[in-house]
């Protein structure tokens, strides 16, 4: 991270976690360049999000939902979306009776800038394709649906419906509008668009998008007494 580049990022990055990322990561200035791009679009889409719904999002429609831990814990609720399967991306396991009555993967790490989520994306495209491919429901969720579990959805956006991480977010601003990976995670992120465009996974020259999913309001009953916590 070059002295040159620090300024571009001042806006979306305190400088101690610039610190660290420098130091994790070693960003180049392409990277720093197109991180700062995708923090430009969260917060253009951010001044034009609506009141934010304490609902499940839906990010493709009658398969792909994105939450909270509260979501995941919540049997009727799931039961109500006929949710099958789970990703829970947080260091919090879940009730021995959700591991029991649905398929979950756990994929255990903390939201910290030192953590390498980009191996874990493969083996969650993997879970969601094969979702994907049953057409089961599956609801990917995190603490608070915010950093880690939109990281793990926009990796698989990236793959098998958009062909840049620029088009995955906007798409995915749309219909969450706090998702917001962390700064270590975006760059990551970054990195993995690159790593599928040199494997020839993804090509925005042939503008590959997968444009056939529209946005679906959940209407869901008996959700407003639910009890949220987020320690």
């Amino acid at each position: 991270m070059t002295d040159k580049i620090n300024p571009l990022i001042t806006d979306y990055m305190d400088p101690w976690t610039s610190e660290r990322v420098k130091n994790i990561l070693q960003p180049t200035e392409e990277e720093l360049i197109y991180f700062v791009k995708l923090m430009q679009l969260l917060n253009q889409k951010r001044k034009l999000s609506e009141k934010f719904d304490y609902n499940p999002s839906v990010v493709l429609d009658d398969f792909l939902y994105h939450g909270t831990i509260n979501h995941a814990r919540n049997m009727n609720l799931l039961r109500d979306l006929n949710i099958r399967h789970i990703i829970n991306t947080c260091h919090v396991p879940l009730e021995e009776e959700i591991i029991k009555t649905f398929n979950v993967l756990w994929i255990d790490m903390q939201d910290e800038e030192d953590v390498n989520i980009n191996q874990y994306f493969e083996k969650t495209n993997d879970f969601l394709l094969s979702c994907k491919e049953k057409k089961e429901k599956v609801l990917v969720h995190c603490q608070m649906g915010i950093s880690r579990s939109s990281s793990i959805v926009l990796a698989y956006l990236m793959k098998y419906h958009h062909d840049t991480l620029m088009k995955a977010y906007d798409f995915l601003l749309d219909r969450r509008s706090i998702s917001c990976p962390n700064p270590s995670f975006l760059m990551q992120l970054v990195r993995y668009e690159k790593k599928l465009r040199n494997s020839e996974e993804i090509d925005s020259q042939k503008n590959n998008d997968d444009k056939q999913n529209s946005i679906k309001t959940l209407n869901i009953p008996n959700t407003s007494n639910f009890e949220w916590s987020f320690d």
